[in-house]
């Protein structure tokens, strides 16, 4: 029976760490771990197995299996859904632009055929809140940055590319360029993509406001509608800012002194502001929800009630 440079059989599980251990080698010829995979969807190796030698594998030839046919490429997808995501991460950005770009256009395209019955889902805002398709959110923003330039810049795909402007922190978004590298017509063009969906960038990341301003000064389709929005745009950037300042404080005090600082900071703004900062609290888990009725009640009332 054919075993691999360590000694591992088709039919033992690949051990802990070869992927590690063994990077700058070149092990082609003696690694079995596709062969593993090939076995495992032939239902001749156990489960085991089959993740040890997904999780094992070189990244080279993982690419090359996943390119080999679409049931490997369902195997591939499969444990990228259900491994932990400092594993899917390694994995993720160990492969090439052209196999994750084509990994990306698969899942998107099988979204939006799932999208019809997913309308009643409250809970599901975009692709990335699906499970099947999470994996992508573990991957850093750089990583996702550079596949960005490579959809609009050499694939001329920005429907694709801005698919991501979702999951990207919101100062990465609002310093697009700095890290894409994409030039003046080229996120005029990865912005146009989203449709009406552009409208809620600004909301999502509101110091890009003032930049997609210039960007879209040609455009008067776009331009006025922007322009309309300076307010709400300003006010969304107040609550982001606030809420972010409050649990970077709470994280480092004690209840007591947290509290001052939360009223201390919110007093003088606008109630519904206010609550909406409270809200974003709420949701972190920084506060309970009895809480911010007390926090409201005493910017509304002026007095505490324990």
């Amino acid at each position: 029976m054919p075993k691999c440079f360590l000694g591992t059989s088709l039919y033992e599980a690949c051990p802990p760490s070869c992927r590690h251990s063994f990077a700058k080698q070149d092990v082609d010829e003696d690694c079995i771990a596709k062969s593993k995979l090939d076995a495992f969807l032939q239902d001749k190796v156990t489960f085991k197995i089959g993740f040890s030698a997904f999780s094992q594998i070189p990244a080279k030839n993982l690419e090359k299996f996943l390119w080999s046919g679409k049931d490997n490429l369902e195997l591939i997808t499969y444990f990228l859904y259900i491994g932990e995501p400092t594993l899917v991460r390694e994995i993720i950005e160990s492969f090439s632009n052209h196999t994750l770009s084509y990994l990306f256009k698969v899942d998107f395209e099988n979204y939006m055929n799932l999208r019809e019955s997913l309308k009643r889902e409250k809970t599901i805002k975009h692709m990335f809140d699906i499970r099947s398709f999470k994996y992508w959110t573990f991957v850093s923003y750089l990583r996702i940055c550079d596949l960005i330039q490579y959809f609009v810049r050499y694939l001329k795909e920005p429907e694709y590319a801005c698919q991501f402007l979702i999951i990207l922190p919101s100062e990465v978004v609002s310093n697009l360029t700095k890290y894409t590298g994409l030039d003046f017509e080229e996120e005029k063009s990865l912005y146009t993509a989203l449709g009406d969906s552009i409208y809620e960038l600004p909301l999502q990341s509101p110091k890009i406001y003032d930049h997609m301003m210039q960007l879209f000064a040609e455009d008067p389709e776009v331009s006025i509608i922007l322009s309309t929005m300076e307010e709400l745009v300003r006010r969304q950037n107040l609550i982001l800012e606030t809420s972010a300042k409050l649990q970077s404080y709470i994280s480092d005090h004690r209840i007591d002194k947290y509290f001052q600082y939360i009223f201390s900071e919110l007093g003088g703004i606008e109630i519904g502001t206010a609550e909406e900062i409270l809200n974003q609290l709420l949701e972190k888990k920084m506060i309970t929800s009895s809480q911010k009725h007390m926090i409201i009640d005493f910017l509304e009332t002026g007095k505490l009630e324990l």
